[in-house]
């Protein structure tokens, strides 16, 4: 091994910094020599671990103490005069007479410390006055007393009183420690438990967490839809037909069905008049053809009905708008049987009853023409129309517009093949209403001849007969 390396490997057995004063190895080495001898070291490598730390002090003193060269200190154990001659006084021109003395009164020091700790463990004395001219150590204690039987009995009895409660007192440990050990397993037992009942609230609470989130995200959403679909409803109230579309489109908003959706009815601000109303019959009610033909084509259901048991082909009859009833009469032709809903009357009015609420004679020719209206539903309006209230009804809605009447009147005449009723004489001039009605409706005769069932046309003066609004 190189110096380097010897020099670090002593200053790691004596666990100090390379660079240290000599004073420091000297005091350093004495502590360690102390707790290292082999009377103060049980362990089996006592004598080794001395014997290295006594090495590694030489190599130290060696390279710190340039005046002179200490030999290597050392206890023998086996073969003193083999090793401790040579090592020495490895070099007799260097010898310190001096240094070597104080090292041997260091180590005489230590054997005696040894040896007195064994002695006191054995209970005996021990002398080295005659021990190679070593130093006297402590004083030879004096014999013991020679012992009697009464204390001997008594020692013995000692000894069993000694041994009884040092038997008691293992018992009572080993009670203490069963106590010990079930109490642990108890609290440990509690504290399983509680963190079991932790676990479960935990896990509670975060179901309980999860689940109001997914309620809170589904009434949301809930909300979301109806707030969609009733803007929807109120723009289509409105006449925005582009706002409609958008609605459809963008929010996936269902173009069948009323404003409310079922489970939704929370979020409804101001509930409508007919929940049953959908925007088809909204679209029919306003007039506007061109939204009912792209409801109709986006999923819209012609035959729902609302709370009167209208269809929106109904609401256009009612309310007189021709295009929208073109539009039916077209896409949905009543001969078929597939469209019969569409047109099935509902169970208080027949069609032509709501043909005549819609004072429009294009209306009533159109639904005469399309053959929605039996012959019973004509006799039924032809006697309602020549009865006083509701001659009244239509000239109270027609003030302005008489010939609408008449043209009415006409149609009925020509479809039903009635004859006309008695002309009533007229008290002024410009005056509308009769001031007799007859007390019956005429009957139907086959003769004069029925007048023309073709499409009331515009007249030249004021508004034109059979002009509907929506014409």
């Amino acid at each position: 091994m190189s110096k380097a390396a010897s020099l670090a490997n002593a200053y790691s057995v004596l666990g100090l910094q390379e660079g240290v004063s000599l004073e420091i190895v000297k005091n350093t080495y004495k502590q360690l020599a102390l707790r290292t001898h082999p009377d103060k070291n049980p362990s089996p490598d006592a004598t080794a671990e001395f014997q290295r730390v006594g090495e590694a002090y030489n190599i130290l003193v060696k390279h710190l103490d340039t005046s002179r060269t200490p030999g290597r200190p050392s206890f023998a154990f086996s073969s003193a005069d083999e090793s401790s001659e040579h090592d020495y006084y490895e070099d007799e021109d260097e010898y310190d007479s001096e240094d070597e003395y104080e090292r041997m009164m260091f180590y005489m020091y230590l054997f005696e410390q040894a040896m007195r700790d064994a002695q006191i463990r054995r209970g005996f004395g021990f002398s080295f006055s005659g021990s190679r001219g070593y130093p006297p150590h402590a004083p030879t204690p004096p014999p013991e007393p020679k012992k009697t039987p009464e204390k001997q009995a008594e020692r013995l009895r000692r000894v069993r009183e000694d041994q009884k409660a040092a038997e008691q007192r293992r018992k009572q440990e080993a009670i203490n420690i069963r106590e010990r050990k079930e109490h642990d397993r108890q609290q440990e037992r509690l504290a399983a438990e509680e963190r079991q009942k932790a676990k479960i609230s935990q896990k509670k609470a975060k179901a309980n967490a999860k689940r109001q989130k997914a309620e809170d995200a589904a009434r949301a959403q809930r909300e979301k839809v109806q707030n969609n679909r009733s803007t929807v409803f109120r723009a289509a109230r409105e006449g925005n037909a582009q706002e409609v579309k958008k609605g459809i489109w963008e929010n996936n908003v269902d173009a069948a069905g009323g404003e409310v959706v079922p489970g939704h009815e929370e979020f409804i601000v101001t509930m409508p008049e007919d929940s049953q109303e959908t925007l088809l019959h909204i679209a029919a009610r306003n007039g506007d053809s061109d939204l009912v033909e792209w409801l109709d084509t986006h999923s819209a259901e012609p035959e729902e009905r609302d709370s009167q048991n209208r269809t929106a082909f109904h609401v256009a009859v009612q309310s007189g708008h021709p295009k929208v009833l073109s539009y039916f009469f077209k896409n949905h032709p009543p001969q078929e049987s597939d469209y019969q809903q569409i047109y099935a009357a509902p169970k208080s009015k027949s069609v032509l009853s709501l043909s005549l609420e819609s004072y429009e004679p294009e209306v009533v020719w159109m639904v005469l023409e399309q053959g929605l209206a039996s012959s019973r539903d004509i006799s039924d309006a032809w006697t309602w129309i020549n009865s006083p209230s509701g001659r009244n009804s239509m000239m109270q809605c027609l003030w302005n517009a008489s010939e609408k009447l008449d043209d009415i009147v006409g149609l009925l005449m020509s479809y039903g093949g009635f004859t006309p009723p008695p002309t009533p004489i007229l008290p002024g001039k410009n005056s509308a209403i009769p001031q007799e009605l007859p007390s019956s409706p005429a009957s139907p005769s086959p003769s004069p001849p029925p007048r023309s069932k073709t499409r009331p046309q515009t007249k030249s003066r004021g508004r034109g007969r059979g002009r509907g609004r929506g014409a």
